[in-house]
């Protein structure tokens, strides 16, 4: 397959990447070398991430306390995100996250309950807005394959139709 260097594009050991402000060359190429000389592991990056001098050290928080709370944090999303009921026949996740107002007007990440959300238009807007994050994603990851190409269509028609729906809710 012929592979051309689209805008954004980088080259670095025969592969094209996609670069962004965060992930830039050096980053990139630092993990392709990790992963050539080590194997990709999320431990293999984090040993080399410890070199103050790597591009990649200031992805992590090297401050244990805070560190610590933040992985204690990312615990408590876990297990509020196992908590699962069963409507009918259908075992579903209890609560989602979504962004809410505050009252100072502000806004916030909080769990709703999945039938909180459900009657509540424009929470539920929001969580399809997201599962179209998810489909456009996974969309690019499959778009390669001709047979899917259906779905694809179909996709792209009914978020056509919602767009007018997402438009409308945010006057």
């Amino acid at each position: 397959m012929k592979r051309t260097l689209l805008k954004g594009g980088i080259e670095i050991m025969g592969e094209i990447y996609k670069e962004t402000k965060k992930l830039n060359r050096k980053v990139i190429d630092e993990i392709c070398t990790i992963q050539k000389t080590n194997g990709l592991t999320a431990e293999n990056v984090l040993e080399q991430a410890k070199h103050k001098d790597s591009s990649l050290h200031g992805f992590f928080d090297w401050d244990d306390k805070s560190a610590s709370n933040q992985w204690r944090l990312q615990q408590a999303r876990v297990l509020i995100n196992e908590i699962k009921i069963i409507v009918g026949e259908r075992v579903m996740y209890a609560y989602e996250n979504v962004t809410v107002i505050t009252q100072d007007g502000g806004s916030e990440r909080v769990y709703k309950p999945k039938f909180e959300i459900m009657s509540n238009e424009q929470l539920r807007l929001q969580l399809v807005r997201r599962a179209f994050e998810h489909i456009k994603y996974w969309e690019e990851q499959n778009k390669m394959y001709d047979e899917l190409k259906p779905i694809f269509v179909s996709i792209e028609r009914t978020r056509k139709k919602l767009e007018k729906k997402w438009q409308k809710n945010k006057k």
